[in-house]
């Protein structure tokens, strides 16, 4: 049976093997760990991706100081969403020949005559740990450094040796009011050397932050497992060695205790806009798109990223501008963490809506922090950025206001109809195109109705046109006493959504004053207001209101629920009140 199943297995692949030309072919390195002893050994895996096959064994470059032993070679095909992906393991064993820090890569391998080359690690090469072991199983803790400034990154490792077999394995870190400590990667496990003595170990990072100053110690780290030790009373290997099959024994492990000098930072060249950052950062900026019309959004995006006390990245305010309206969007941290500490990165977003044309630059962002490696303040500064505003839907909207103003002026200033005969009797001055002959003749019903059907059709048409004018008038007039009612039904409808209530209060003001804004603005609103009696106290509210408004709008929570904090109805009967 398992013979079939093989050859089935075998008839896939080969079904498959085609399929793997059109693969994407790459090559990654990856090390068990980032530091290690002079006789230490440290598994090198070399993970090839999109084929089975190569010209030959990747090199590995960088090895030059280290003992290579070649480990095993497994193949591997995946299938994901119908795609196939194969590829290759390649391990292998370095020991190191002397004390440094070394770049491990890139390996290199070759597959149908074209090279490929993965990635570099970094790994750093200590002296033997000698005079440390203590039995078959212990627990050793190490600091990055005795003396710290404070809120400085430090390394807190945490190392299980063991030469038995363990399970259920729990742990007790210090606890203390001076300093945080902070899960790094998953625990890593490898094999090392301790005075001639192969150990498995389980290597556990933490990043390390204080935040007091002084003197105090670090109280050693409990680790608490089941540990199953072998049979003593014979030296062949029995099959009940086998932890499976062996009761194991409560075993608790505790690490020695660490002693930690903590300095404050030098007041000598300390900048004004401190705020409490170490480490090692840098910032940046971009605005998207660099060009828009007047009533149009751009957004500016400020990223401060680096390692350190990541978490304690001020949120960076942008400066008021006279051009434009600017609406904060709500800062995003993210934290990561690798084998060296903390890092992450802060990313800001403003909404920069243009109000007066022109070409502008964004005034830069400056942020300072201590950098613990030179013991010096730093400060770092973005670029400056420009931005295009161009005519565009505010001056159209202010454009409309003043129309409707003047065409309100033009249409009360309006002269009286004046006679209407000149234009008709310079084509026949005199009836006496009439006459036939030179007797005297009374004029026809057609004739007489070829001089007067003009006349009746003109003030027909004229006579409809008033109609139509005193009708749209009072149709506008309808409108606008519905306008109020109108209003609060729609914001019963949706009365804490953002984007809705703009929109209805958009479309009050429209409806109520005959006007035709394709948007409005809170300045807008206010002089529309008071230019038809509205009270100042009154539109002022109202200014709030929409301010709020676009603000929920322009940072991206236009359908999110808000609360504008003040009886929206009520203020819209206040001022059809006031309206004179």
């Amino acid at each position: 049976m398992r013979n079939i199943a093989f050859l089935i297995l075998t008839v896939f692949l080969f079904i498959l093997a085609p399929f793997e030309a059109g693969a994407d072919i790459s090559i990654r390195l990856k090390l068990d760990r980032k530091e290690a002893a002079i006789m230490d050994s440290v598994r090198v895996v070399v993970s090839v991706s999109g084929t089975r096959k190569s010209d030959s064994d990747p090199v590995i470059r960088g090895v030059d100081d280290f003992e290579i032993t070649r480990g095993g070679t497994s193949s591997k095909v995946e299938i994901v969403n119908g795609r196939v992906n194969s590829g290759i393991e390649y391990t292998y064993y370095l020991r190191a020949k002397k004390e440094g820090l070394f770049r491990i890569g890139p390996a290199e391998l070759t597959v149908d005559g074209e090279s490929f080359k993965s990635n570099t690690e970094d790994l750093k090469i200590q002296k033997p740990r000698a005079g440390v072991a203590r039995g078959n199983l212990f627990l050793t803790a190490t600091l990055s450094s005795d003396r710290a400034y404070i809120y400085e990154q430090l390394l807190y490792i945490l190392r299980l040796h063991r030469r038995v077999n363990v399970s259920n394995i729990s742990l007790e870190l210090p606890e203390s009011g001076q300093f945080t400590l902070k899960q790094l990667e998953e625990p890593e496990e490898y094999q090392a050397v301790i005075n001639g003595q192969t150990y498995q170990v389980l290597e556990i990072r933490y990043s390390l932050i204080p935040y007091r100053e002084g003197n105090f110690d670090i109280q050693p780290s409990r680790m608490h497992m089941t540990a199953f030790e072998p049979n003593r009373r014979s030296n062949l290997r029995s099959f009940f060695d086998d932890p499976f099959f062996s009761a194991g024994q409560a075993k608790t492990v505790v690490s020695e205790p660490l002693g930690l000098t903590v300095v404050s930072l030098p007041d000598s060249g300390r900048p004004e806009n401190f705020t409490g950052l170490v480490g090692n950062f840098e910032i940046e900026s971009v605005m998207e798109p660099t060009s828009i019309k007047a009533g149009e959004s751009a957004t500016l995006t400020v990223r401060l990223s680096g390692k350190g006390n990541v978490n304690s990245i001020p949120d960076l305010k942008c400066p008021e501008l006279d051009y434009a309206r600017i609406y904060a969007d709500q800062p995003v941290l993210k934290v990561e963490a690798d084998a060296k500490g903390l890092k992450g990165s802060k990313t800001m977003k403003w909404a920069v809506v243009g109000e007066k044309e022109g070409l502008y630059k964004i005034p830069s962002f400056s942020i300072s922090f201590f950098d613990p490696k030179s013991s010096k303040y730093r400060i770092i500064s973005t670029s400056p950025v420009s931005l295009s505003i161009l005519p565009g839907q505010k001056e159209q909207a202010a454009a409309s206001i003043i129309e409707e103003k003047n065409e309100g002026a033009k249409s009360r200033a309006k002269e009286e109809v004046k006679e209407i005969g000149s234009d008709i009797l310079p084509v026949h001055t005199s009836m006496d195109i009439l006459k036939r002959g030179d007797s005297p003749q009374t004029p026809g019903m057609v004739s007489w109705g070829a001089v007067l059907l003009p006349c009746f059709i003109y003030l027909g048409v004229f006579a409809g046109l008033r109609f139509q004018k005193s009708n749209e008038r009072s149709l506008a007039a309808v409108r606008a006493k519905k306008a109020a009612g109108k209003f609060v039904r729609q914001y019963r409808k949706n009365r804490t959504v953002p984007g809705d209530l703009s929109l209805a209060v958009r479309n009050y003001l429209n409806e109520r004053f005959n006007l035709t804004l394709g948007s409005l603005t809170p300045e807008e609103a206010v002089r529309i207001l008071k230019s038809n009696g509205v009270k100042s106290d009154t539109a002022q509210k109202l200014y709030v209101i929409i301010e709020m408004l676009e603000n929920a709008i322009y940072t991206g929570e236009g359908n999110a629920p808000c609360d504008v904090g003040e009886d929206v109805p009520g203020l819209i009967s206040q001022i059809e009140r006031e309206i004179r």
